[in-house]
């Protein structure tokens, strides 16, 4: 008996306390974060908090800067945030270890979306991309547009090899560096 009093009581705690707890955690509480230009990125982490096309001035890709690629695998990243964005500049370099070639693939959005689904006759922005490379770099102003770069291990281009590559690379996507105006003020180019 005093032991079906204990299981009583302790079942009647753990369904107050509970209940309890859970009006404490279903309860939640939103801070908001100012966003002046409504692009999604709170001001404070945002290089443009008054340009809702624009939100970072540069990033670093993939800090490790190595990959194994499996034939048919590529790795992607995105290179603008928004299609009014223009004037940046990209810069990649990419390494193989060994002698089976890779592609260094730039796309616009909307073909990278075919591209990851699996489709392999895609255009590439050819004026950005390297194929059939194992060693190469670019640096080039990018167009007004969405771009998407890719270190590519597929058939989009160029065939596959039988076995895994090993591939560094960097990647760096900055605003033009700032040209001095006659006044000795610098401005970006537009």
């Amino acid at each position: 008996m005093n032991r079906s009093r204990r299981a009583l009581l302790g079942s009647l705690a753990a369904v107050t306390l509970g209940g309890c707890l859970d009006d404490v955690t279903s309860r939640s509480t939103t801070t908001t974060m100012s966003d002046r230009d409504g692009d999604g990125v709170p001001d404070r982490g945002d290089d443009y908090p008054d340009d809702p096309d624009r939100a970072f001035r540069s990033f670093h890709a993939d800090s490790g800067g190595a990959t194994t690629l499996e034939p048919g695998d590529f790795r992607a990243f995105a290179l603008t945030n928004s299609p009014e964005a223009s004037g940046d500049v990209l810069h990649y370099e990419a390494s193989v270890a060994g002698d089976t070639p890779i592609d260094c693939l730039v796309f616009e959005r909307d073909a990278y979306d075919r591209y990851e689904r699996g489709a392999r006759d895609v255009p590439i922005a050819e004026s950005y991309s390297r194929t059939a490379v194992t060693e190469t770099s670019l640096t080039a102003r990018l167009d007004r547009g969405a771009y998407v770069f890719a270190v590519d291990y597929t058939d989009q281009t160029t065939p596959t090899g039988t076995g895994p590559v090993d591939v560094t690379y960097t990647l760096d996507l900055a605003e033009p560096r700032a040209e001095p105006t006659s006044t000795g003020r610098s401005t970006a180019p537009e």
